[in-house]
């Protein structure tokens, strides 16, 4: 079983597109059955194209079923963000992905997307309403250390929804988002905004150290961070995440952390701002943190267009996270730090913050 790393890009690569890699994980001469393929971006020049369906690797041993070990879509070490936008290998479509579709759309278990600066920037004036769509069974799908951010506008019959489970897997499935920043979903016309949205899953949904801020509906609907639950199934381990600046015309549409249903949540160590006017709407568990300012939670910055939601010295969120361990890589934060070598007090959010050293040591240097 081996692994076959192919590169994307337009500076001598393998492929200039995801989706011409994509369409590669069928082919025999590439892969064997039980191999992992793994598409490596690099930041030779700005993504463009519209969406692009991973669903490859079911006709690589004659069976019906997915037959590669694992499809991972990454980005090498190189080419990667540093936390801001437009700092690392881009996605940014000028072309409309259609509604409900996603930019990425996942259907197939098994499945790494990580690394990847997706920007909807230049599609307000179009339909395409999602960033990323998990529509199959799903098992074992992982989405971490991505930016997903700037969609405004009025896309269509449904609001705009960062990342969204459309497909319900099994009860004995699992899936994870972990340590991704986003931000700036806005809705301009009368209807809802989701950050992250897996009310449909009947599984297990790990949601960690996330940071959502600005999550902006309009009308009498909502605007949610996170929303899990729906399915009286699933099991919802949501810890160590950022809600900040839910606006809503009605401030009980203002939701950060809502339960939907009737499954099991194991919901603590997060964190709700002071935009949440309804209790119902805010962190829950007793090591969680309400009602705290913009300023307490410290961005680095806010400013449109130039947002940081890096946390700064003074927040509110530094220690007051959860160790999570080292399962699919949960301790890697946004910058890549690694919190359980270095022997971090885990934070909120997708940064982990450290203070650098402001001064280096003294050097005396003595002469006769």
């Amino acid at each position: 079983m081996a692994t076959v790393t192919k590169s994307i890009g337009t500076s001598s690569r393998d492929y200039s597109t995801i989706s011409a890699w994509e369409a590669d994980l069928n082919d025999e001469s590439i892969y064997s059955n039980g191999d992992t393929a793994v598409g490596e971006m690099y930041a030779d020049s700005t993504f463009t194209g519209a969406t692009t369906t991973i669903d490859g690797g079911s006709a690589i041993g004659g069976s019906a079923a997915q037959d590669l070990a694992l499809v991972k879509l990454t980005v090498h070490a190189d080419s990667r963000h540093d936390g801001t936008a437009e700092s690392g290998v881009l996605l940014k479509p000028t072309a409309d992905s259609g509604h409900d579709q996603g930019i990425i759309r996942i259907n197939v278990d098994n499945v790494i997307v990580e690394w990847l600066d997706i920007s909807l920037d230049s599609l307000d004036s179009k339909n395409t309403n999602k960033a990323i769509v998990l529509t199959g069974t799903n098992d074992d799908c992982i989405l971490r250390n991505m930016l997903i951010h700037d969609k405004g506008g009025n896309p269509g019959d449904e609001g705009p929804c960062m990342v969204d489970v459309v497909g319900a897997g099994a009860s004995s499935d699992t899936l994870t988002i972990q340590n991704n920043i986003i931000y700036n979903v806005v809705e301009t016309d009368d209807n809802t905004a989701n950050g992250i949205k897996v009310d449909q899953w009947a599984g297990t949904v790990n949601i960690y150290n996330n940071t959502i801020y600005n999550i902006n509906s309009h009308g009498s609907n909502t605007a949610t961070a996170y929303m899990y639950n729906g399915n009286s199934n699933q099991t919802a381990n949501v810890k160590n995440n950022i809600a900040a600046k839910l606006v809503a015309d009605n401030t009980t549409n203002q939701r950060a952390f809502v339960d939907t249903g009737t499954g099991t949540a194991n919901e603590d160590y997060n964190l709700s701002d002071d935009t949440i006017g309804a209790s119902a709407n805010k962190a829950t568990g007793s090591n969680s943190l309400v009602d705290k300012t913009l300023a307490q939670i410290d961005f680095v910055s806010t400013v449109a267009g130039s947002e940081d939601l890096h946390i700064s010295q003074s927040s509110v969120c530094i220690g007051e996270g959860v160790d999570l361990g080292t399962t699919n890589g949960v301790e890697i934060d946004i910058n890549g730090r690694d919190r359980d070598a270095k022997g971090d007090t885990w934070d909120i959010g997708a940064h982990e913050f450290t203070a650098v050293a402001r001064y280096a040591s003294a050097f005396v240097m003595f002469v006769d």
